[in-house]
C-alpha cells in the first residue's frame, strides 16, 4: 500500500448528502481525504448536467431535490460520481419500485452494484475506508482484502427494525404492514457488509455503542462515541416561549413516538392542564386524521426559518422516540435555549434533571408527568433553559468535525 506508514488517507463512500457531505469536507481540511465516492450530486458528473435542466417543464420539478446536493467546494476535485450505476438504478425502480418491498430490493441491489463499480475506480494510496451504515458493501470487502481498515458509521440503532416490529403489533392500524426486510437481505449476501467487514465503528451515541455490543457482536473496544453538533446560529436566537407550548420535530410515526405524544397530551388534557402540542415534520393521513391525535396540531414540514420560529416559541422540546442515532433535532432545541423531554433511545446530550427529563420509552405516562413538572415549575424551566443553551456551546458542528478528526486518527491499525 502507498503512502508513509504515518499517513492516515479515507476513501469515504456515501449515498445521498448526509449532513451536507460534512464528513469527505471535514476529513480534506485536516489532511486525510483520498477520495470521496457518492451516487449522484449537482455538481459533479451527471447530475451537473441534469441540473441544467431544472427549468423544463415536468421535468425540472424532479430536479429540484438533486440541485440542493451541493458539495462543499473543498472536496469537489476529488469527489466521483458513478452514472452506470445510477441509470440502471432509475429504470430498475420504474418496473420494480411500486411496493415499499420492491423499493428496498432495488435500493439493496444498487448499492451492490455502486459498491461494485467504486471498488473497480480504486483506492489511490487510503489507508482507510470510511462508509455510512456499511454502503457500498463490495466496496468494503474490497478493502479489506487490500489491507485497508475500514471504519463504518453506525448512525442509528441497528435493532431499529427489530423495535418498529414490535411496536407495530402493539398499535396495528397506526402504519402499512411492512414487507420481511431480513428475508430481502438475505438475497443480497454483499448488502451484509456493515457487520462483515467493518473495523471500526463511529457511534452518535451511547446507546448506539451499547446496541451494537449487545446485539451485533461489535465489542466496545472497537467503537467510539462521536456525537453531532448544531448550526451556532441557533444559540443567537432570541427565547420568546409560550406557556404550556410543546414542540415535537421529526417525521410523526411510531419510530418518533408520536403515538405516546398524543396519549400523553390526553392525559394532561383530562387533568385540566393547558398545554398546546405542536408537531413540525411529515405525517401521514392515517396517523394526523386518528381519533388519539385529536390533541395533538399537525403542521407538516415547514421552512427552516419557521422551525427557528417554532423553537423560539416553545415551552418545552418533547421527541419519545423508540430508535435514533443521536436525533439532531436535540441539539436544536437545546441550542435555542429549550428544555427538552426525551428517552434513552434518542442519543440526545441532555443530561436528566440538568437541560431536561430523560423518560423510559413507551411510558406516556411518565412523559406527562415530566411536561406538566416543567411547565408548571417556572424556576425550574428557566434554570433548565439556560443549561439547555450552556450545554449546546459545546456541540457546534466545529466541535463535531474536532471530535470526528481525534477518533479517526485513533483507529487501531
Amino acid at each position: 500500500m502507498a503512502g508513509s506508514p504515518l499517513e492516515v488517507k479515507f476513501v469515504v463512500v456515501q449515498m445521498g448528502a448526509r449532513r451536507g457531505y460534512a464528513v469527505p469536507a471535514i476529513l480534506e481540511r485536516a489532511g486525510m481525504l483520498e477520495r470521496c465516492y457518492t451516487d449522484v450530486c449537482a455538481d459533479v458528473g451527471l447530475g451537473k448536467y441534469l441540473c441544467a435542466g431544472r427549468g423544463l417543464p415536468l421535468v425540472g420539478n424532479k430536479l429540484q431535490q438533486l440541485a440542493t446536493r451541493r458539495l462543499p467546494s473543498e472536496i469537489r476535485h476529488k469527489t466521483r460520481t458513478f452514472t452506470g450505476p445510477m441509470l440502471r438504478h432509475g429504470v430498475r425502480l420504474l418496473f420494480n419500485g411500486r411496493t415499499p418491498g420492491g423499493r428496498f430490493r432495488e435500493q439493496l441491489r444498487w448499492s451492490c452494484d455502486l459498491g461494485s463499480a467504486m471498488a473497480r475506480a480504486g483506492f489511490g494510496v487510503a489507508t482507510h475506508l470510511f462508509s455510512m451504515l456499511g454502503e457500498g458493501g463490495p466496496l468494503l470487502a474490497e478493502a479489506r482484502r487490500r489491507g485497508l481498515k475500514v471504519v463504518s458509521e453506525v448512525y442509528i440503532l441497528l435493532s431499529t427494525e427489530r423495535i418498529l416490529a414490535e411496536e407495530r403489533k402493539l398499535f396495528p392500524g397506526w402504519e402499512p404492514e411492512q414487507p420481511d426486510y431480513n428475508a430481502i437481505r438475505r438475497e443480497f449476501p454483499d448488502s451484509n457488509a456493515l457487520l462483515a467487514q467493518t473495523d471500526f465503528a463511529i457511534c452518535p451515541s451511547e446507546a448506539v455503542r451499547e446496541d451494537l455490543a449487545q446485539h451485533f457482536g461489535i465489542p466496545r473496544d472497537r467503537s467510539v462515541v462521536v456525537p453531532y453538533g448544531m448550526n451556532p446560529k441557533l444559540l443567537e436566537l432570541r427565547p420568546k416561549p409560550r406557556r404550556g407550548r410543546v414542540l415535537f420535530v421529526g417525521t410523526a410515526d411510531l419510530r418518533k413516538g408520536i403515538h405516546y405524544l398524543a396519549m400523553a397530551a390526553e392525559i394532561l388534557a383530562v387533568r385540566g392542564i393547558r398545554c398546546e402540542f405542536r408537531a413540525v415534520g411529515n405525517v401521514a393521513p392515517r396517523i394526523a386524521e386518528r381519533a388519539e391525535c385529536k390533541y395533538v396540531a399537525f403542521l407538516g414540514r415547514v421552512p427552516r426559518d419557521r422551525i427557528a420560529e417554532e423553537y423560539q416559541q416553545a415551552d418545552v422540546f418533547v421527541l419519545p422516540s423508540l430508535a435514533e442515532g443521536s436525533a439532531e433535532v436535540t441539539y436544536e432545541a437545546l441550542a435555542a435555549g429549550v428544555p427538552v423531554i426525551t428517552t434513552r433511545a434518542s442519543g440526545s446530550v441532555m443530561r436528566d434533571g440538568i437541560e431536561g427529563r430523560i423518560i423510559p420509552e413507551r411510558d406516556a405516562g411518565a412523559l406527562a408527568k415530566a411536561i406538566q413538572e416543567v411547565i408548571e415549575n417556572r424556576p425550574l424551566r428557566e434554570q433548565m433553559a439556560a443549561a439547555a443553551r450552556q450545554r449546546a456551546r459545546d456541540y457546534t458542528w466545529d466541535r463535531y468535525g474536532q471530535r470526528l478528526v481525534a477518533a479517526l486518527r485513533g483507529v487501531p491499525s
